[in-house]
């Protein structure tokens, strides 16, 4: 016999009458439910025809209502719409502590109880980073239950098939460098890490096909290594190339680049192929390993950017590239932002060259790269940075000299190149440390010394709106109370820009309205809230306005298809519930509360 409350939870009652929903069960007689409390997989389709038939003579099963599931139930859903907008969730319904410890001695079977980890220290730094722009509202139960380290795709898919049986809540991780809050367990602590740090192994490499096949765990800098050691492989190079330490599994998932994008691609364009396990186990591969295809949907840039809310990435073949037989560094000075930018436009759009880089600092960023007295001193100004490749120096000479010729037209101060690698170090160290020397000026310059804290963002434009869209920025920001305390490092060769804002924790909400109005305006300008970065749960908030509530709600449908229990890596890039308040508690200033996030 179904009880009231689970019939409410089979049917919705509409003015059309009945409807099977066909996206959950193919008839009556095959439905099956979970229990959410002893995991046991029960029939009650004898049951649902004995209701349905006691309903009284005179109901017709037509167009109306739908049967759903009990738990994780999708209200007032249109069975026909190609979206789903946020209204017709409700709050997900996950794990109790039974089933999440019972999940958990069911996972430690398959990898083994060395391989899980339950260290305090360790669970946190899988929640957060002190770089991060974003932190937990309430860090001590935003944080996982545990952090498992699976070896395999095949060990991944069997530990997907307990966490979608148990509904537990299953944040990916690699690099763990992320900076939008990409990692937070928000529906923690019953909750897994799935640390890659197991998974870290290259798997195959075809030379003459330029790629190579790598476990998520791999980072890129090894990747180049390995590369690098051998005879048939150190003419190669892999493109992208962001943060030091970031791992092959993350970058896909948040679609990264780096300072090589604008002649190398994205990770979207190194991608060929990948493997990936989905919420309920089911293991896929994405294509073959061809360069070009036309076999039907491109999956593999579906999961892309996904951030993990569609799938695990257990395997990845990207492309590599030939490595410039010489490259070499040349820097720019200019007396404004303005003349670094018209002269990399220049160059970009008119000159016939394609660097294998073009980047930009601010001359704050200059003076904190300076200030850490660990390399050359650079003139604190504006200043452009390329890597100009070639077969020979010669070759690279003339595009330093016609580069040269393009930033004295715009009040060029001063010029330098590189002759060796030694010197390549020395003139890329102030882009390469932007980062880390934003961060050390902090403590030098902010009025409490011991509450550093730094709001790492990004925006994108076309390349023609880039110079406004530095200049108006660098203005808010200077006419705001953060003279000084800002540095600006931008991927100028595709518009992508970086800022990065100095505070202490009273100026959180002072930080936080001007990258609002630096979103905004980039968005005004037909920009992107993130380039590169990703939006994780702190640029969540933007999607609407950059893409459009329709947009959202495809997105939010395909989450659903692909993982109906909303068990991957919850609320990161879309709300998944509409109770969720996440956003205002960020909002106000990672101030801890009693109640979490979506509980």
């Amino acid at each position: 016999m179904i009880s009231g409350k689970t019939t409410r939870g089979l049917f919705q009652n509409t003015t059309r009458g009945i409807q099977w929903r066909s996206s959950s069960i193919r008839s009556v007689k095959s439905y099956r439910s979970y229990s959410s409390n002893s995991g046991t997989t029960t029939s009650v389709s004898g049951s649902i025809w004995k209701y349905v038939v006691g309903l009284g003579a005179g109901i017709v099963i037509s167009k109306g209502y739908t049967l759903y599931e009990s738990k994780n139930a999708t209200h007032n859903s249109n069975e026909d719409a190609s979206t789903t907008p946020l209204s017709q969730l409700d709050t997900p319904e996950y794990a109790n502590e039974k089933d999440f410890q019972f999940a958990v001695k069911l996972i430690s079977e398959i990898v083994g109880q060395d391989r899980i980890s339950t260290d305090e220290e360790h669970l946190k730094s899988h929640s957060d980073s002190f770089f991060s722009t974003h932190h937990p509202p309430n860090p001590e139960i935003q944080k996982p239950g545990i952090v498992v380290s699976p070896s395999s795709t095949e060990e991944v898919a069997e530990i997907m098939k307990i966490a979608h049986k148990y509904r537990v809540p299953i944040v990916p991780s690699s690099g763990l460098t992320s900076l939008e809050g990409h990692y937070i367990h928000t529906r923690g602590p019953r909750t897994i890490s799935l640390s890659f740090s197991s998974m870290d192994k290259i798997l195959e490499f075809h030379p003459d096909d330029l790629d190579v096949v790598l476990q998520p765990g791999v980072g890129w800098q090894d990747l180049d290594a390995y590369l690098l050691s051998r005879e048939d492989g150190k003419h190669l190079m892999f493109g992208p190339d962001p943060g030091p330490g970031a791992q092959i599994g993350g970058m896909v998932a948040s679609s990264c680049s780096g300072t090589n994008a604008y002649k190398y691609g994205t990770m979207k364009e190194n991608v060929i192929n990948l493997t990936v396990v989905l919420a309920d186990g089911t293991i896929v591969k994405t294509k073959q390993r061809p360069r070009k295809s036309s076999a039907g949907y491109d999956t593999t840039r579906l999961f892309i950017g996904s951030e993990g809310t569609l799938g695990i990435i257990t395997e990845a073949t990207v492309k590599l590239h030939v490595r410039s037989k010489q490259e070499f560094v040349s820097i720019a000075s200019f007396p404004s932002i303005a003349d670094a930018a018209a002269t990399a436009s220049e160059v970009i759009s008119k000159s016939g060259l394609h660097p294998n880089a073009i980047e930009i600092l601010d001359s704050t960023t200059v003076s904190f790269v300076n200030s850490r007295g660990d390399s050359k001193l650079f003139d604190e100004a504006p200043t452009l940075f390329f890597k100009l490749g070639g077969a020979t120096k010669e070759s690279i000479d003339e595009q330093v000299s016609l580069i040269s010729k393009i930033a004295k037209k715009n009040n060029l101060i001063k010029f330098e190149s590189s002759s060796n690698e030694d010197e390549n170090a020395v003139l890329w160290a102030a882009r390469r440390n932007g980062l880390w020397s934003t961060i050390e000026y902090g403590a030098k310059i902010l009025e409490d010394k011991e509450d550093v804290n730094v709001w790492t963002t990004d925006v994108a434009v076309p390349i023609s709106n880039l110079t406004a869209m530095i200049k108006e920025t660098n203005d808010d920001l200077n006419n705001s109370g953060f003279h000084k305390k800002f540095s600006v490092m931008g991927h100028i060769g595709d518009g992508n820009c970086h800022f990065l804002l100095l505070y202490n924790s009273k100026d959180y909400g002072k930080a936080q309205v001007l990258v609002d109005r630096m979103v905004h305006r980039a968005l005004k300008y037909e920009g992107t809230c993130t380039g590169e970065h990703g939006v994780g749960i702190g640029k969540r908030k933007y999607l609407d306005s950059e893409l459009g509530t329709s947009t959202i709600d495809l997105m939010r449908h395909l989450k659903l298809s692909l993982d109906p229990r909303r068990i991957l890596n919850p609320d990161k890039v879309i709300k998944i519930d509409r109770n969720d308040d996440l956003d205002e508690q960020l909002d106000s200033g990672h101030i801890i509360e009693a109640k979490a996030c979506c509980h």
